[in-house]
């Protein structure tokens, strides 16, 4: 009996040196024939179990550290590698419950805590899961494995900033530690900081050079650079490298979606599904592109299978409602965008969605609270001035100084700057940061306000707040919206130069038909000009451009029958639709797509008439022809996507008796 124990010890003992020496196959093979002999032998079983998690054998390994565990529930070091096995093998309640019990005989135990952490982010516990990596960390600042998981988990959360600091700390730690740097990539590109990017990602690369997850990760970095042949080069470079990947083949499908090669991208997205059949993003995608293609009903069907892989995929959630919302679902709609929410409370673009959707039909007091996260969309577009104040959030304004900036577009400051001489009569000290392109057009407004395209640095104020801002904090519901006009107005030499430009013969009418291409938001609002056309058949009409810089080429390009004529140079200098303003005063109507021209014609009081696709941006809202924002502007609205030959010939019947009427 004492030389069978004595040979098994030193079998162990073998086995032990193997495994240290690299060779797990013999350590392995020892192993196996001491359970033969002893099949109870817990050290065996034991360090079998843990070489077979080295050969990514789960099964078994499971089983032998199982087995383990049941001979000896006492051996921490066997219970930590269990609940290892059982993460691996996605059983993470089993696993928590393992890594429980060895914390509490060793409660100091880093990769039991480490290891439990992971389990407790993959049961949706991610603060219980930060506590853990912490508790590490407080017993060693430097460990490599707990910072890495926790800026893990931090980025799942969109918690950028922290995730960070665990970053930069464990590069600092360990300079050349590939996994922190993908992570770094990922927070750069976050901070829309790409080229930073690009520069950490190739450092990455001189170190793994096929690596295919660092190709895929330039590829991305790229494809943000707009840099689109490069980075469709190195997604192939990634496939090449591992073709079996599903998510190197949805990268290069999403890089496909934006260039509008969509059946490409249609087939990289199968390529990417048939790879992972869970893989919900590739769903997704596809369903993008029927949204694109006006084939709603095909995208409702690719959103319920992305949320069928992923239930809890706030992404898809979200555009689920937005479908919905197309298809005049509306409380189908407003059901996804709050299970959107609910998905992802850190989601911002779920509630700014839903806000937008809330102000499109009517609810102004709830849809402006959940406007407030349109700073915090991924493509938000625009940033916040460094401001020397607080922000405003509705405080008596009294003798106090508070600086609105404006944002977004010219025509978002002409529509909200309305709202400014409330500030004024509540007796506040009032400084309009604006376009410095629109402040001669709000010249009326400096006898009250002081109006400036930049503030010093150091200059304080008491309060400041986003001009789109105002309505929330001065409790504006759909009811309550000034539309008093006009609240601008033209210069009158402007006006008397351009009534003698265009004369006063004819029912005149101004026209814009084209805003920014450039931007996603003009994307079905911009209108060909010759669908104008039915307007030109009107007796006694002439149409006038109003239109600067994009579409202008169209002119050169009018179907038989209809003339356009137009000004020649206006607007040219410095200062923005002073020109166009005087104009108008010399219209009888402006018709337009919605670009900043119907803010401007509205804010002046002159009469107006405005093209909109059929789920139109929020301002415009549904189901009306009037507008609670301009009480001179009349809404004609598309029936279905794409429609704007129905919008015209209602416009052209229309105009036909207001012809008549005025003759």
């Amino acid at each position: 009996m004492q030389n069978s124990l004595e040979n098994t010890a030193l079998a162990m003992q073998q086995a032990q040196a193997r495994a240290q020496a690299g060779d797990l196959q013999g350590a392995a093979q020892i192993c196996r024939a001491v359970i033969e002999r002893t099949p109870a032998n817990v050290y065996a079983l034991f360090m079998l179990g843990t070489i077979e998690g080295e050969f990514k054998r789960y099964d078994e390994a499971a089983k032998l550290l199982g087995k383990a565990v049941g001979l000896n529930p006492n051996v921490p070091e066997i219970l930590t590698s269990y609940g290892n096995i059982l993460l691996e093998l996605k059983r993470p309640a089993e696993a928590i419950a393992a890594l429980n019990k060895a914390i509490a005989l060793q409660p100091k135990n880093p990769n039991a805590l480490i290891y439990r952490g992971l389990g407790l982010a993959q049961t949706g516990k991610p603060e219980a899961a930060l506590n853990d990596f912490d508790r590490v960390l407080s017993m060693d600042p430097r460990s490599v494995f707990a910072l890495h998981n926790r800026a893990n988990v931090l980025l799942q959360l969109n918690r950028h900033d922290e995730a960070r600091k665990s970053v930069d700390a464990l590069l600092r730690v360990a300079p050349n530690h590939v996994l922190a740097l993908i992570n770094l990539v990922t927070i750069l590109n976050h901070e829309k900081k790409h080229d930073e990017a690009l520069r950490a990602v190739d450092q990455a690369l001189a170190l793994e050079p096929d690596n295919p997850v660092l190709w895929n990760e330039r590829g991305q970095v790229l494809h943000q650079l707009k840099r689109y042949d490069d980075a469709f080069a190195d997604y192939g470079r990634a496939i090449q490298l591992r073709p079996d990947c599903a998510v190197f083949h949805l990268g290069r499908g999403n890089l496909q979606l934006d260039l509008q090669r969509y059946d490409a991208a249609l087939e990289s997205f199968a390529q990417a599904i048939a790879l992972d059949t869970e893989l919900a993003p590739a769903y997704l995608s596809s369903a993008n592109i029927m949204m694109e293609r006006q084939r709603l009903e095909d995208a409702l069907g690719w959103c319920e299978k992305s949320i069928a892989a992923k239930p809890d995929y706030a992404p898809a959630i979200l555009l689920k409602g937005n479908i919905l919302l197309h298809l005049g679902r509306r409380g189908d709609a407003f059901a996804s965008f709050d299970a959107a929410v609910a998905a992802g409370p850190d989601y911002h673009e779920a509630y700014y969605h839903r806000g937008s959707a809330k102000l499109l039909t009517g609810r102004f007091e709830e849809g402006w609270r959940d406007f407030e996260h349109r700073w915090k969309v991924a493509d938000c577009g625009f940033d916040r001035p460094v401001l020397q104040a607080p922000e405003w959030r509705g405080e008596p304004l009294k003798g106090s100084s508070i600086v609105v900036y404006s944002e977004q577009g010219m025509g978002d400051t002409i529509q909200f700057a309305r709202f400014l001489p409330r500030l004024v009569h509540a007796g506040a000290k009032l400084t309009f940061l604006c376009h410095g392109q629109l402040i001669r057009l709000f010249r009326n407004f400096a006898q009250e306000m002081e109006i400036v395209p930049a503030v010093e640095g150091g200059r304080r104020f008491d309060f400041q707040c986003a001009l789109m801002s105002l309505p929330l904090h001065l409790g504006v519901g759909l009811e309550t919206v000034p539309s008093e006009a006009p609240y601008l107005f033209a210069e009158q030499d402007l006006v008397a130069k351009w009534r003698a430009s265009i004369g006063e013969n004819g029912f005149r009418i101004g026209l814009c038909w084209q805003g920014n291409p450039l931007g996603k938001i003009d994307k079905g609002r911009s209108i060909p000009l010759e669908k104008y056309r039915p307007l030109a058949a009107v007796p006694g009409v002439r149409l006038i451009s109003l239109q600067k810089n994009h579409g202008l080429d169209q002119l050169g390009h009018l179907p038989a029958g209809m003339a356009v004529e137009t000004l020649g140079d206006f607007d040219s200098g410095g200062d923005a639709f002073v020109d166009t303003a005087a104009i108008m005063q010399n219209l009888d109507l402006v018709i337009t797509s919605d670009t900043a021209i119907p803010h401007l014609a509205g804010a002046l009081g002159r009469p107006t008439w405005v093209a909109l696709k059929q789920i139109p941006d929020w301002r415009w809202m549904v189901e009306r022809s009037d507008s609670p924002w301009y009480k001179s502007l009349r809404l004609f609205r598309q029936p279905a996507p794409g429609d704007w030959d129905a919008v015209f010939a209602a416009m052209a019947d229309e105009l036909r008796a207001l012809v008549r009427r005025d003759a």
